[in-house]
């Protein structure tokens, strides 16, 4: 491989650390099997022209060029549009259009009477999310409310959520694998009860928002331009999320916390604004839930103090249950208590795998963002005169300026390459674990933790942890730097002209050559750590799928079922309504919100 030859050669490689010595023996084993590029080119370096080893410039395949660096991934937007299809496909397999659990109180509260400028300014609209009056509407007037119409709008959310994602890893270019193995993780069907039960659909939508939001702040701190611009997002994600706008606050609010930290804050006055506006909608929020009334059938009438102090194994077992769903599907974990094939105990050591998953890659990314304003960049070499080389000791001071330069400019503050999306999918994620503890403990069944429709909140910490998995694996070869090209164009330059004045290659000691073998075998074990989490959690997810697919034809007799008993409801006692429309509020109401229906679809069908 090109790596080993200029092993051999002792000649600097594109991409590796910048020193007077050999580093390209990093990326020599076993990197091309996970590391195919996504433009089809080999993950490797190419043998590098002495004294072209310095500048970042010579990363070459490595870094993405000028050109096409702000353009769209548009086969991988393509190839996430046709996965986004196969989960629209499995939705349509798996139901029928009829009512049933959460759409019965959504029919019997917002349908029975026109929309109205009041049912806006209701004390608690913000628990309501306000844009689904919009959409509601949409669907009453042009398709007599369907449920098709919300279950479409929920796929249509979850592709437009993978797109600034797909962003991000098209700008650190990661392998055409990696970005393979995380769009499937995305579209994992342990969310499949969100996206059966269509009154989800402004969730998925929510989503999309939220990582939009979360890649404007990684590329305003990349860019270092203006935060004021993204004060419109909370606002925003106030009308779209409901509940679920709490994860997102506090994780900007942790964020700028960090930022502040770190001493990376570069932008005070966009930053107070920003600050002020998820305050402002945190609290406007919180204000409004004030205002709510919510039906919980089968809570328990406790306080978090006494499930905290008499019941503190549900509590452990509530936490590791919810990790344990990300790696195996709520439904799989019920399957294997059920055949006996694994007990509590098990589902808690699973969960706490997953949990030190992605406490080492938040310990990791912390390690790294505050390592990285340690280092100053080193920028006066590029002004240093020529008359600095005429010697052979100012030709060595150079070199050595040039090395730490480099790695000066690997660890700056300017340039932290991990960026700051999956940190802030690492926070959102943990937010979400526990908010769903917060607002779940009052019915003291830990197996709700790992039911499917929490999957989508839990999901940002795992894509998280991956996108910091894949960045670590792959920072050595990024070393240099995208950013840092233009800025190291003149000390490229030069120091190819000393390189070619010296006209000699450095001989490696022994020191260097233990210091060599030692990256070698970091990087082996890096490569090892990646492929062993890659694969432990795409079998997981290959099972999940497998299993939900498998499914599908049960699920839709499910719904035929409802359907049948829809044309004859008066015929059934209201215990068998409960039941078959999994509603636990009366047969009445059941009975009146299929009267609703009805005549909502009549009137559509009189205006066309």
């Amino acid at each position: 491989m090109a790596e080993q030859e200029g092993q051999n050669r002792n000649i600097p490689v594109a991409g590796s650390e910048v020193s007077t010595a050999l580093t390209a023996g990093v990326e020599a084993f076993g990197e091309q099997a996970f590391d195919v590029k996504s433009s089809g080119e080999e993950a490797s370096g190419e043998r590098v022209p002495l004294g072209q080893g310095f500048g970042a410039s010579a990363s070459g395949k490595h870094l993405l060029s000028e050109g096409i660096e702000g353009k769209l991934p548009i086969a991988l937007l393509l190839l996430s549009f046709l996965m986004a299809l196969a989960i629209l496909f499995y939705v349509l397999l798996s139901t029928t259009d009829v009512l049933y659990s959460d759409y019965i109180r959504l029919v019997n509260s917002y349908l029975g009477k026109p929309l109205q400028l009041g049912d806006l300014l209701q004390k608690d609209i913000l628990t309501r999310i306000p844009l689904t009056y919009f959409f509601r509407e949409i669907n009453r007037y042009s398709f007599g409310y369907t449920l098709i119409f919300d279950r479409v709008l929920g796929v249509l959310g979850l592709f437009l959520a993978s797109k600034p994602l797909l962003l991000f890893m098209r700008k650190k270019q990661l392998p055409f694998l990696q970005q393979l193995l995380f769009l499937i993780l995305f579209y994992s069907l342990n969310k499949w009860e969100m996206l059966l039960n269509g009154s989800g659909y402004i969730h998925f939508l929510a989503f999309s928002a939220f990582y939009d939001y979360f890649y404007a702040l990684d590329q305003a701190f990349s860019k270092k331009s203006s935060l004021l611009v993204l004060s419109i997002y909370p606002p925003f994600i106030l009308l779209v999320a409901g509940p679920y706008c709490l994860a997102v606050f506090l994780s900007c609010f942790a964020l700028f916390f960090f930022l502040a930290l770190g001493k990376k804050l570069w932008d005070i006055k966009g930053t107070i604004l920003l600050l002020i506006s998820n305050g402002l909608c945190l609290f406007l929020y919180l204000l409004s839930n004030h205002y709510a009334v919510y039906e919980y059938a089968g809570a328990e009438s406790i306080s978090l103090k006494e499930v905290l102090q008499n019941h503190l194994l549900f509590v452990v077992k509530f936490i590791f249950y919810g990790f344990s769903s990300m790696l195996v599907s709520g439904e799989n974990l019920e399957k294997l208590l059920r055949d006996g094939a694994i007990q509590g105990k098990g589902i808690v050591l699973i969960g706490a795998f997953v949990l030190f998953f992605y406490i080492f890659m938040t310990l990791l990314y912390l390690w790294r963002f505050f390592a990285s304003s340690k280092i100053p960049g080193n920028r006066s070499f590029a002004r240093k005169s020529k008359e600095d080389f005429s010697s052979e000791q100012g030709q060595e001071e150079a070199k050595n300026r040039i090395g730490k330069n480099a790695m000066a400019a690997e660890n700056s503050g300017e340039i932290f390459y991990f960026g700051l999306l999956p940190g802030l999918l690492l926070l959102h994620g943990l937010a979400s674990h526990a908010l769903v503890f917060l607002t779940r403990y009052m019915f003291l069944k830990e197996s709700y933790a790992f039911q499917s429709r929490y999957a989508l909140q839990y999901q940002s910490a795992l894509l998280g942890a991956f996108l910091i998995l894949f960045l670590w694996k792959n920072e050595k070869r990024f070393s240099s730097g995208q950013e840092l090209r233009t800025e190291q164009k003149s000390q490229t330059k030069q120091a190819s002209r000393i390189e070619q004045k010296i006209g000699v290659e450095q001989k490696i000691g022994i020191g260097e050559q233990i210091r060599i073998e030692r990256r070698q075998r970091t990087a082996q074990g890096r490569f090892a750590f990646c492929l062993l989490i890659s694969g432990i959690f795409l079998l997981g997810t290959l099972w999940t799928d497998s299993s939900e697919w498998g499914k599908s034809m049960y699920r839709r007799e499910r719904y035929e079922r409802m359907w049948t008993y829809s044309h004859d409801l008066s015929a059934y006692s209201d215990e068998e309504l409960e039941s078959v429309f999994e509603y636990r509020h009366g047969g009445e109401r059941i009975r009146k919100a299929f009267a609703i229906w009805e005549q909502v679809k009549k009137d559509w069908r009189d205006r066309s």
